[in-house]
């Protein structure tokens, strides 16, 4: 099994229509003059936590400029802290008002009132210098709980919508923390979004998997019999898992392949530091391919420099598609 390479013009299809007015939404705010509150302390604290526990990301932000980095920063260290309510909390009433902690704080730092924690003081600065949009901040805390209540997805368009939601509203910011706001670039924004959980859905099945729990959509499941109560008493590669992991993220190549094709060109140079998030997953479901679509295979679990290196070539050449990817 192997991924088709990248057609010449790839289809991507964000979800419904486009609901971003990111054109003209703040088109004229640029950086505030605001005396910084977070100190050098606080931001290295967001820095070691994306640094430990989002490395990729953490690479991706080192190709931008010195205060949008720190603004991504700390947005990525709340979503960390997002992501480990799930994680560790075993009671979804406990983990219910632990969400409603971080909606109550995204409201009192736009009215002005920072919560005084290290995350919070990092996200309050870069929402004054560079005016990022309330709407990601929002979703990045309501898109986790909703995926808390419902954590079964039907189809792989919903696993593509929830991309949409959770993991693109971490590339907006880091847009318009670059000064970007524009309908191309959001349109990246979003298909790499539907990628990223493609990826992220697909590298954490076997940790799922052990613990009985499965987050491949369940009309792949199906269509291809995987039998899950088989996996839970006893986690393997088999057959049908890897034929649907391969249809699940072959959605996802494509996804990257289009983006890079269609949307990358038309959108503004100086938001490419932000696209970059597609590399270290293209870079991923390449190896997965190479491990024959095995999510087992120990490989797939580790941190690779390759990534670093394919960050620089792409932000050298402008997109993460070389001649080896492209069907002529």
């Amino acid at each position: 099994m192997a991924f088709a390479r990248c057609p010449r013009t790839a289809p991507v299809r964000a979800a419904g229509r486009r609901a971003y007015a990111s054109a003209t939404r703040g088109a004229a705010a640029g950086p505030r003059p605001t005396a910084p509150l977070a100190s050098r302390g606080d931001i290295e604290y967001c820095r070691q936590l994306v640094q430990q526990h989002d490395y990729d990301n953490y690479l991706v932000s080192l190709f931008t400029p010195r205060l949008a980095r720190e603004a991504v920063w700390g947005i990525r260290a709340m979503n960390i802290e997002l992501v480990h309510i799930a994680e560790t909390t075993s009671s979804q009433t406990a983990a219910q008002m632990r969400y409603t902690y971080w909606i109550n704080a995204v409201n009192s730092m736009y009215d002005g009132h920072p919560t005084q924690t290290p995350i919070l003081r990092t996200v309050f600065d870069a929402t004054q210098r560079f005016a990022i949009s309330r709407t990601w901040l929002r979703r990045l805390v309501t898109e986790r709980e909703k995926a808390l209540a419902k954590p079964v997805f039907d189809t792989t368009r919903d696993v593509e919508a929830y991309g949409e939601r959770a993991y693109a509203c971490l590339i907006h910011p880091h847009l318009e923390a670059l000064g970007v706001r524009d309908m191309h670039a959001d349109n990246a924004a979003r298909a790499i979004g539907q990628a990223t959980a493609v990826m992220n859905f697909t590298r954490s099945l076997p940790r799922l998997l052990a613990q009985g729990k499965c987050d491949l959509p369940r009309d792949l499941l199906h269509k291809h019999g995987v039998d899950l109560a088989d996996l839970y008493a006893n986690p393997r590669p088999t057959p049908s898992l890897q034929e649907a992991v391969f249809e699940f993220a072959t959605k996802g190549y494509t996804r990257l392949c289009g983006v890079a094709e269609i949307y990358v060109p038309s959108s503004p140079k100086e938001g490419f530091p932000a696209l970059l998030a597609a590399v270290p997953v293209k870079d991923w479901l390449e190896r997965l391919e190479r491990a024959n679509f095995n999510v087992f295979d120990a490989s797939l679990q580790r941190h690779t420099l390759k990534v670093l290196w394919s960050l620089w070539r792409a932000s050298r050449r402008g997109s993460w598609i070389t001649s080896s990817n492209i069907a002529h």
